[in-house]
């Protein structure tokens, strides 16, 4: 037996020099003693109301032929997408949740001490997919209205810089951009950089009066840029693991396609999608319970005197005038779960995502005992 090398190479570097990861809370990890049956989860951004029924019934259906392999190209999924949104079915990659796509984009572009340009707070997704190929994260804090800083953005790129993560509407502050600025960060990048413009909460915005940047994205060839969707949030279906990229040229498809899983998509996740995407009705229901909730969210916030982001997503993110985690905690040992902003300067925000009328009703109580 071969004695063990006094300075292994499994795992690399650069894997050993990451933090033990931080999974997010769920019911069963709550300290309240509370059954998880009773606690209200209001801390990961899912959609409280289950998805179309025509889905769940195209699911139910798959179920029944999981005993095959799913199609490795998705090809009605796609279809139904590149019909949609008017982009080439050839240029559409399907993947396990956005966060499949996020670790692809780090394995197509980045290198050990290449540098990732990234809006402060967001999804924290994206300084893992920077530390595991070891590259240096780049934060760049976003503007008053929770928008990504279009203007921080640029000046934040350097010759290292190999992707710009752009999130619209942001996640967790809500604000989103105009197609005007998502142009001038993709036209003032250089051609040796990655634009993802992660999109999860693409059809939230638009409900809010945002505007769909893909025809103007299309004429941008100068830059290779890509834009992540998902099918977790406003379609209802977090659980079944499902989004897409679409990508700005073939060469950017190629890439994506090459490092994926053959089966990254299970045949459930793909029935489910197809019939959700087509049941249009039900996810505007989705987006309008959803925007009746967080305005009374809003309000009962400044009621009490937090100073809230202008969010259009199914969260919000307010600064409290006691410390978030204690907020967070109080709110906990009464049943209901919530979440706080880790990044440097925004300690003291806390994150409450939407959820039923009830749960609203519950949660404003709590907050008015908590903060009042």
């Amino acid at each position: 037996m071969a004695e063990a090398a006094s300075s292994s190479t499994i795992p690399t570097t650069v894997i050993r020099s990451m933090p033990t990861p931080g999974w997010p809370p769920t019911q069963r990890d709550s300290a309240s003693g509370i059954d998880p049956a009773r606690i209200r989860r209001m801390n990961l951004n899912e959609a409280p109301f289950p998805p179309s029924p025509k889905a769940i019934a195209a699911m139910q259906e798959a179920v029944t032929r999981v005993n095959y392999y799913p199609d490795p190209k998705w090809r009605d999924l796609v279809a139904a997408l590149s019909e949609q949104t008017g982009h080439a079915a050839e240029r559409i990659v399907v993947g396990h949740g956005s966060d499949e796509l996020i670790v692809s984009a780090g394995r197509l572009a980045l290198m050990p001490g290449d540098e990732v340009a990234v809006p402060t707070p967001s999804f924290p997704g994206y300084a893992k997919c920077a530390a595991v190929n070891g590259a240096t994260l780049v934060p760049v804090r976003v503007r008053q209205d929770g928008a990504c800083d279009i203007d921080g953005m640029l000046e934040a790129v350097t010759e290292r810089t190999r992707i710009v993560f752009l999130a619209t509407p942001n996640n967790p502050t809500g604000g989103m951009l105009g197609t005007e600025e998502v142009l001038r960060l993709a036209k003032g990048l250089p051609d040796t950089t990655l634009l993802v413009i992660d999109e999860a909460y693409y059809e939230y915005g638009i409900y809010a009066g945002g505007e769909d940047h893909m025809a103007a994205l299309r004429e941008v060839t100068t830059v290779p840029w890509v834009v992540f969707r998902t099918f977790s949030k406003a379609y209802g279906l977090a659980g079944m693991r499902i989004g897409y990229a679409l990508c700005a040229s073939d060469a950017v498809a190629d890439s994506f396609q090459k490092i994926r899983s053959v089966f990254n998509v299970n045949a459930v996740a793909q029935a489910g999608a197809l019939a959700a995407l087509a049941d249009r009705e039900h996810m505007t229901s989705i987006l309008e319970r959803t925007r009746v909730e967080r305005e009374r969210i809003g309000a009962g916030l400044a009621r009490l005197g937090c100073e809230t982001f202008p969010s259009v997503g199914n969260y919000l993110a307010a600064k409290t005038a006691k410390p978030a985690a204690e907020v967070v905690a109080a709110l906990e040992a009464k049943g209901i779960m919530i979440g706080r902003l880790m990044a440097p300067g925004f300690q003291d925000y806390i994150r409450i995502t939407t959820g039923t009328a009830e749960d609203t009703d519950a949660l404003l109580a709590a907050l008015d005992e908590v903060l009042g």
